[in-house]
């Protein structure tokens, strides 16, 4: 039976907030405990993560990390207990004031995984986006897309005692079938994505 943790981001100040965002994290090797280490690296990672993407979002949209991190069990979901994190206070973007709120760029989590014949992925939107974060094509900008990608492959880094993963929710049933999945990569393609809910 593994272990993984839940980092959540909350979001607010934009039209359809508050809203958040879960990522997941299983401790280095997976048959350890989790541990405040484990969780402390985790959430240092997500906010080295969210410093970095704070330049494209708007001026008002504010992002920061929950101080309370939850581990559940893979396999059912189920809530085996809280951890508490140092985190710093929420900040706001420091992008244009000028967006559109369910656009911005979508992150996509490759493992190596395979349920019920397909392969494991997972997403992550980045949304709202400033429109300084935009070409005048409509697409990314060429000169943040390859930054934002760095900041996501830095997010997937196995160091620290803490891996991201992407989690496979079980299904309904009586035999409870939800696993962690290793992300072994990370891309944004050069296209605006849209997100109608921002709630998990």
């Amino acid at each position: 039976m593994g272990r993984i943790i839940r980092v959540k981001v909350n979001w607010s100040g934009f039209v359809g907030a508050p809203g958040y965002t879960n990522l997941y994290f299983e401790p280095v090797p997976e048959s350890d405990t989790i541990t405040q280490p484990v969780v402390d690296n985790a959430v240092s990672k997500v906010q080295t993560f969210l410093g970095t993407w704070r330049q494209w979002l708007p001026q008002g949209v504010t992002t920061g990390v929950d101080s309370t991190v939850e581990e559940l069990d893979e396999q059912n979901g189920a809530l085996q207990g809280f951890w508490s994190a140092t985190v710093t206070a929420p900040a706001g973007g420091t992008g244009s004031t000028a967006y559109a709120s369910p656009a911005g760029a979508c992150i996509s989590w490759g493992t190596q995984g395979v349920r019920n014949g397909r392969r494991v992925r997972g997403r992550t939107f980045m949304v709202p986006l400033a429109s300084s974060a935009y070409d005048t094509d409509g697409t990314i900008h060429g000169t943040h897309l390859p930054v934002m990608r760095t900041a996501a492959t830095t997010l997937t880094a196995d160091s620290g005692g803490a891996r991201l993963v992407v989690w496979a929710r079980p299904k309904p049933g009586l035999i409870p079938d939800g696993g962690a999945y290793d992300v072994i990569t990370a891309n944004i393609t050069d296209k605006v994505a849209m997100l109608t809910s921002r709630r998990d």
